[in-house]
């Protein structure tokens, strides 16, 4: 999830709806830091990507701009990143298999593609 420079999409991704969010409600980045108890530059990098929000951050922002912590994170990831998520959940599951399982959903996982193809 790392674009390289230390910072996931998902970072990016929440700092621009921060933004979006900020912008829809007619408020400055002054007036949301001091809402949040956050200094505006604090909250400028946030909505950069340049910084990660702790949880509690999260939560002054999304109590400042008047919206739950879950409506902030109302969003959908860039595709790359949903597909990354799902392949994380197959390899979680995985990791709980003996090495025969393994191999097993290995074979699933051929015949599922070999079918695919001739679609």
């Amino acid at each position: 999830m790392d674009g390289g420079d230390g910072m996931s999409e998902l970072s990016r991704v929440l700092g621009s709806r921060i933004r979006t969010l900020r912008q829809q409600k007619g408020m400055s980045q002054e007036e949301l830091a001091f809402k949040a108890s956050l200094s505006a530059a604090h909250l400028g990098q946030i909505e950069r990507a340049l910084k990660n929000p702790t949880v509690d951050t999260v939560s002054h922002i999304a109590d400042a701009l008047g919206i739950t912590v879950d409506q902030l994170f109302q969003f959908d990831l860039p595709k790359q990143e949903r597909e990354n998520v799902t392949a994380n959940k197959i390899l979680a599951q995985l990791a709980d298999m003996t090495p025969g399982q393994q191999r097993d959903v290995l074979k699933l996982i051929k015949i599922f593609k070999h079918f695919r193809e001739d679609d």
